[in-house]
């Protein structure tokens, strides 16, 4: 969950709480005018003991000392023969069981039918509800306007003894002190204590304006009402329970509440104790809609319930069923589900303390310019507010899940909602999952870390590039002020995928700027074919690029296929720093770079590997070691060999050397020195010629065994160099501009410039082109002439 999410639900809950809190006070007060209903009951015969008067009546009921109602009427006229009798300027007290109240009907006649033992007043009828306190202090100051009193009209009252019911389906019209209404017909039933108002249920409410003592009111004009209206409403005075039938709506100008149904229970003193809202026969949820400058909100579920402090505050508010809150301002939607949802509330301010949603919650918001969205998920979320002042929207202090959750962040103009087609639809998306997620905000209540523990788990996918994924154990991400991300570090047992690319090490630190991944602490980079070993190792999503620091190694563990291959073996490479692009296929290895595969080895400064082109490029000090090609040996040599001979190795030295596997050649450049057991070529140029073993013949004797590197490793057959050649064996010296050597013949030809062989003992030769044989004393000279001379020199052992 992000900042804004929760920032915008507080809001949320404080609308809600404004509304409920509001609606409450009305209900509360139109009970008021619900019991006297059910505490009126019409006069029954006058008993005998009754003074009859033409100038008046008076008579009583009650129980005990105490009394119940008292009826006075000015004038009493019974008719003879038709049984009834009419009551004029009719005043009925009621006084209810305990006394405590105050309760006043007033009309200007009523006829009661004694054989029906009914109590028609077919008049207006006015009502005055007060409680016994207020109006014992009107009585001693009559100027004094009671705070409470309410005030109903109606007409056409029929009161039916026999059944303890009393009807009229007139209108029905009611003041109070902070609103007014009117409904179609009422009922009362006096034994069941309940009373209906029977259709078109409509009152304004007006919520008081809050003055301390000694201070005046603000005189800024009337406050906007709400408007509540309902089919019908009951009352209920044993269980304290009035339900309005819907539809019910309550409306003002800036909220709009809808339900099929809203209960409201009392508590003893009849002050409001909970309101719950349900869906009606049409099955639509209840719903609170809310307008303000920024935009619009809505609220649903099945059930919600509003719980209030007898001082009449909200404290709790909750839902339950497929609760859905909808925001919509000019830049954003923000959007949450849940299964069931619970506020509890600060003391006094109807301002958010607590926020608890359960069961498949889903927190999102979009963008609505470039579709950026986040989106947080769980099965239950913990939020809470930092308290404030009345009429302040609370301010987030932290929020929890309470289990496994996650949150995704997109950043792109589409929304796809899947990683197959992230890369299609250019969207960019980053997930964040957790057995726990934990978010802190700052002093200005904006989300500022989130912290990830237990099996975390991040995806990132970016627009046609391969999806990433880390594991560790757990994880931060630090937040920006617009809700989104800006860095991520995973610690413990980390594991990275990107593509046909892994990784792990102790930590991994993500940046959403460089869409960038650092592993530290023993990292190991691996893809299709190499593994890399470094104290860091840092992955470009976007370019592809890898580097390595700190004392890196790398093994190549293809032997066939791309990339220039020196063996059929693995290929190990080590050096101070490594850079490389698995797009572009080139590597370069830098700082004391070492290379060896099979009986190759290769040093030098810096080794650069190019794949699709199966070059290795070393730069600086370049020393280098080869096999040889299997070919003609001394007669001595092959008298000592009992068995398959090691590999005869060329060990060589240069300023630069590149190998191109496609020509099976290496390139070397700048003072080089390449040397075997029996000699030494010394050149400013040198090309080395390769060819690949083959694998030994089984039937070979072993008297001719030739030596035996492994099958599909690269030999040298053959080296030219160029530019002051010299070659040296034991005594001999040869010089040439040019000097070849074949490893198949095992003899070295010299040419171009003055081509010279010096030896110790037998003296000099020159000529045109002089060939020379390793394995024997043999030397070829071409004269100038073209003539061919043969000359014998010993060759010491």
């Amino acid at each position: 969950m992000t900042r804004s999410e929760a920032a915008k639900y507080a809001r949320w809950s404080a609308a809600a709480a404004t509304l409920l809190a509001s609606l409450t006070v009305g209900v509360y007060l139109e009970r008021r005018w619900v019991a006297y209903r059910e505490q009126q009951k019409a006069p029954p015969p006058a008993p005998q003991n009754v003074t009859r008067s033409s100038s008046g009546l008076t008579f009583s009921k009650g129980e005990g000392t105490q009394k119940i109602f008292m009826v006075e009427a000015s004038k009493a006229t019974e008719f003879k023969g038709k049984e009834a009798s009419l009551l004029e300027d009719v005043k009925i007290t009621i006084f209810g069981k305990k006394g405590e109240r105050h309760d006043t009907i007033h009309t200007q006649s009523c006829r009661y039918e004694t054989a029906g033992e009914s109590m028609i007043c077919s008049g207006e009828v006015q009502i005055d509800l007060e409680s016994k306190t207020e109006a014992e202090r009107a009585a001693r100051d009559p100027d004094i306007k009671a705070a409470e009193k309410v005030h109903v009209e109606t007409r056409g009252v029929v009161f039916n003894r026999a059944n303890g019911m009393a009807r009229t389906d007139q209108p029905v019209k009611f003041v109070f002190p902070d609103g007014a209404g009117e409904a179609l017909g009422v009922e009362y039933h006096s034994e069941e204590g309940t009373v209906r108002l029977l259709e078109n249920v409509r009152f304004s409410l007006m919520a008081p304006e809050k003055v301390a003592p000694g201070e005046k009111t603000t005189g800024q004009g009337a406050k906007d009402p709400i408007r509540v209206t309902g089919k019908s409403l009951d009352f209920e005075r044993e269980s304290r329970t009035m339900q309005l039938y819907g539809p019910v709506e309550a409306e003002t100008r800036a909220a709009h509440l809808r339900a099929g149904k809203l209960t409201l229970t009392l508590d003893v003193a009849f002050r409001a104790e909970k309101m719950m809202l349900t869906p009606g026969p049409d099955k639509k949820n209840p719903e609170l809609e809310s307008k303000s400058a920024d935009g619009s909100t809505n609220l649903s579920a099945e059930t919600i319930t509003a719980q209030f402090a007898t001082e009449g505050w909200l404290t709790k508010i909750a839902g339950t069923g497929n609760v859905h809150g909808l925001r919509r301002t000019g830049k954003e939607v923000d959007d949450f589900r849940a299964e069931r949802g619970k506020m509890e509330l600060w003391p006094k301010v109807n301002q958010t303390r607590e926020l608890n949603l359960k069961g498949a919650v889903e927190l999102k918001t979009q963008a609505e310019v470039n579709g950026e969205s986040r989106t947080l998920q769980t099965n239950e979320l913990l939020v809470e507010f930092v308290g404030m002042k009345e009429g302040q929207v609370s301010k987030l202090k932290r929020a929890e899940t309470l289990g496994a959750g996650s949150i995704e962040w997109t950043d792109a103009a589409m929304q796809t909602g899947t990683s197959e087609t992230a890369a299609k639809s250019g969207v960019a998306r980053t997930k964040l999952q957790a057995d726990k997620l934990e978010m802190e905000f700052g002093d200005e209540g904006k989300a500022r870390r989130l912290a990830a523990t237990g099996k975390v788990l991040t995806e990132r996918a970016v627009s046609g590039k391969p999806d990433q994924t880390a594991m560790a154990q757990s994880g931060v991400a630090q937040l920006l002020a617009s809700g989104g991300w800006s860095q991520m570090d995973l610690q413990g047992n980390v594991r990275l995928k990107e593509g046909d690319r892994s990784g792990q090490a102790d930590h991994a630190t993500f940046v959403r700027a460089t869409q960038t991944a650092l592993l530290t602490g023993k990292a190991l980079a691996r893809d299709a074919n190499t593994e890399t070993q470094a104290p860091r190792i840092t992955f470009a999503q976007t370019t592809e690029e890898i580097r390595a620091e700190g004392g890196v190694r790398s093994t190549d563990f293809s032997t066939k296929g791309s990339g220039a291959q020196l063996a059929a073996a693995p290929a190990n490479i080590s050096a101070d720093t490594m850079q490389a692009n698995a797009k572009t296929g080139r590597a370069l290895y830098a700082g004391h770079a070492r290379l060896w595969q099979g009986d190759s080895v290769m040093e030098a400064d810096s080794i650069e590997l190019l794949r699709e082109a199966r070059v290795m490029n070393a730069t600086g000090n370049v020393r280098a070691v080869f096999p040889q090609a299997a070919g003609q040996s001394a007669p001595q040599a092959i008298a000592v060999q009992a068995g398959p001979r090691k590999a005869r190795l060329w060990h060589v030295t240069a300023g630069t050397l590149s190998y191109h596997d496609a020509e099976s050649r290496a390139h070397l450049k700048k003072n080089v020195v390449a040397q075997s057991p029996e000699q030494k070529m010394r050149a400013a140029v040198v090309d080395l010629y390769f060819t690949r073993a083959e694998k030994p013949n089984s039937n070979a004797t072993s008297g001719s065994t030739p030596a035996n590197p492994a099958a599909g490793a690269q030999q040298i057959a053959r080296a030219v160099g160029a530019g002051g050649v010299i070659v040296e064996q034991g005594s001999r010296k040869a010089t040439a501009e040019r000097g070849e050597y074949s490893a198949t013949d095992g003899k070295f030809v010299m040419s171009g410039g003055d081509p010279t062989i010096f030896d110790a003992s037998e003296g000099i030769t020159t000529g045109r082109q002089l060939t020379f044989f390793l394995a024997d004393d043999t030397i070829i000279v071409d004269s100038e002439n073209g003539s061919r001379t043969l000359t014998k020199h010993r060759v010491e052992k």
